[in-house]
């Protein structure tokens, strides 16, 4: 085990080395020979940088390899793929390709290296590994090069997956994929010093496409079991071997899939060509959601580790855990990117592409997009599937016998049916999961009770429940109400979680009078609508139990009579009152406070009408109306 470690140092020391010290001499050649994106309004970047990363890239991959690892045989079919894929993306760089011609050499790299033995195996007959195998190849390095759209992410991702690639490499035994991926993971790890915000050099079409190149062929690798010399054997391996070969590799790269599928939607969507670049990826949307570009480069770091750790756990330990983990992963990334979508007005600017073709296959796809409840029905029949075997696994230790796999069988097809149909007697197919409530949360623990309580008693009937845990439906029905509830509550999450993070961007520092419910409606009405620049820094009361509480994570301040000490403390230029039952007559002290502190001060005026002497303003029947109290007193700089 020493020695492993060792040569895996030594192999990425090497890599890495060689990346770390060609990579600045790259920059300065790109310099030297003018060779520098310029900012463009389909780019992301706003400054002059540096090109030909890819090739820094490419030799410290190769040179290490040629020197240190075999390079004959499947290995040397896959050197020379990945290089003829940098030699394509590097003439796209110098002369830009149409979108046709360098797909069509990436289509002829991809089918050739297939052709030299590349395939992947344990999918039980051979034309469907070629046609599997040779879409992979095509699909990752595309995945990889749409990837490539803000500094340092296509370099990270990669390092990710390469040593995921080396961990599962040595869960199997596997040496023809271990070397190249601690090679690979060297080299973007150099690299990425360089790529990481601010970049300094870019790898360009000849640097991503060789990683997703060499990152497919890798995986296609994977496939091959330790005593295979050659790949093209295709015996059968078994369904637990089936399930590592299709769903690892897919699991592994979820982050580049999920990118490559929300551009190629989004874009269809608003009738745009897949072909055409512009700035609608995921790590754009989430720095317009108030994330910075290093933030979310490393959270999409995070998040492409933490899914490959847990599958490469799972997939030594549990395959129907795995099936599981992967299901509930796969409905959060739906929705995740269905909330993206909405930004769609801001990242387009209201322009959509004029193709007539386009535009009806977008008409089209909004149809199908339109009926929601299908939509609805297809993820709870997901989730029902998920949260019944996790009963299992969780009642029986994490493994699900042979018999106990043909219970599943014959109960499974009868609990979907049950439990969609009370979900659609109780009312759950009606409601916009953007809105939903604790009456939505109790109208779902109803609906699965009920649904638990028929599926017993047609077991019951059916199969007297002979060999059913009553244990195992009580955790059941607990799991698919977290699974169900959870995701109903997951888009109301996305919104609340990203409209905190855009609302500390703002620059307007403000105070909130009123810690009470019109304090509360006023902070929602700000987080609803963006359309802003206020940054809440905290609430007064006159209350003084309430100093130090919280409400929606702002904090209460103190009382009227700290609204000077708390202006000068955190710079605050408006304060809003919100105290939702208070006759004019009984705020004048607070105005008159915050003339003194050379704050502006407004009134948010109640919904309903109170009872009293009120100089009512005009009313918005579905949001606050803030209206100046008396003369606004400017701040005084």
């Amino acid at each position: 085990m020493l020695a492993i470690f060792l040569n895996t140092g030594i192999y990425f020391l090497y890599s890495f080395g060689l990346s770390v010290l060609l990579t600045p001499y790259m920059i300065w050649f790109a310099r030297r020979i003018g060779f520098i994106a310029q900012p463009r309004d389909n780019r992301w970047h706003r400054q002059p940088t540096a090109l030909l990363g890819g090739i820094a890239l490419f030799l410290s991959f190769m040179l290490p390899n040629l020197f240190l690892g075999k390079t004959i045989g499947p290995m040397l079919v896959l050197d020379l793929g990945a290089s003829a894929m940098f030699l394509l993306g590097l003439v796209d760089d110098i002369h830009e390709l149409t979108p046709q011609n360098k797909f069509i050499g990436q289509l002829i790299i991809s089918a050739l290296a297939v052709a030299g033995g590349l395939r992947i195996q344990g999918l039980g007959h051979p034309d469907l590994s070629i046609i599997v195998t040779l879409f992979w190849l095509v699909a990752i390095t595309n995945a990889i090069n749409i990837l490539d759209n803000m500094d340092g992410l296509a370099a990270g991702i990669t390092f990710i997956v390469a040593c995921s690639l080396w961990i599962y490499g040595q869960m199997e035994k596997s040496t023809l994929l271990c070397q190249p991926a601690i090679l690979l993971a060297g080299a973007s790890a150099g690299f990425w010093i360089y790529n990481f915000n601010p970049a300094k050099i870019f790898m360009g079409d000849c640097g991503s496409l060789f990683l997703g190149f060499l990152l497919a062929g890798m995986t296609v690798i994977g496939t091959w079991t330790t005593g295979l010399s050659a790949p093209a054997n295709e015996s059968y391996m078994g369904v637990g071997n089936l399930v590592l070969v299709l769903v690892v590799p897919i699991a592994v790269f979820m982050i580049p899939i999920f990118d490559t599928a929300l551009v190629s939607f989004t874009r269809i969507q608003t009738g745009r060509p897949i072909s055409k670049g512009g700035c609608d990826h995921t790590s754009h949307r989430m720095v317009l959601l108030g994330y910075s570009e290093k933030r979310t480069v490393l959270t999409l770091m995070a998040w492409a580790g933490g899914i490959s750790t847990v599958v490469l756990y799972l997939s030594e330990h549990s395959a129907q855990g795995l099936l599981v983990v992967l299901s509930v992963v796969a409905v959060i990334s739906l929705f995740f990117g269905t909330f993206l979508t909405h930004l769609n007005g801001i990242v387009y600017g209201g322009k959509v592409g004029t193709s007539d073709n386009l535009a009806r296959r977008s008409l089209l796809l909004s149809l199908i997009l339109n009926k929601k409840q299908i939509l609805q029905a297809i993820v709870d029949t997901a989730l029902i599937s998920a949260a019944y075997l996790s009963a299992y696994l969780l009642r029986y230790g994490g493994t699900i016998s042979p018999w106990n796999q043909g219970l599943i069988e014959k109960s499974l097809p009868l609990i979907i049916p049950i439990k969609l149909c009370c979900f659609w007697v109780f009312g759950l197919y009606r409601g916009q999961w953007r809105y939903v409530s604790i009456e939505d949360t109790w109208q779902i623990f109803k609906a699965v009770v009920v649904s638990s309580l028929i599926i017993v008693g047609v077991l019951v009937y059916l199969y007297r429940f002979e060999g059913y845990s009553r244990a195992l439906f009580v955790n059941d029905a607990i799991l698919t109400s977290v699974m169900i509830g959870g995701v109903r509550f997951l888009m109301r999450l996305f919104k609340e979680y990203f409209s905190l993070q855009v609302e500390r961007r703002n620059s307007i520092p403000i105070l909130i009078v009123g810690a009470g419910d019109g304090g509360d409606l006023f902070l929602r009405e700000l987080r609803h609508n963006l359309q802003h620049d206020y940054l809440p820094v905290g609430f007064i009361d006159d209350d003084p139990a309430k100093k130090n509480q919280t409400i929606h994570g702002i904090k209460v301040l103190g009382t009227r009579e700290d609204i000077p000490a708390v202006v000068k403390r955190y710079g605050i230029q408006r304060v809003f009152v919100s105290i939702m039952s208070a006759l004019d007559s009984q705020i004048e002290g607070i105005v008159d406070i915050c003339r003194k502190s050379g704050v502006e001060c407004d009134r948010v005026r109640p919904l309903l009408p109170i009872e009293g002497p009120v100089n009512r303003g005009p009313v918005c029947p579905r949001k606050t109306n803030v209206v100046s109290l008396k003369s606004r007193v400017r701040r005084k700089r």
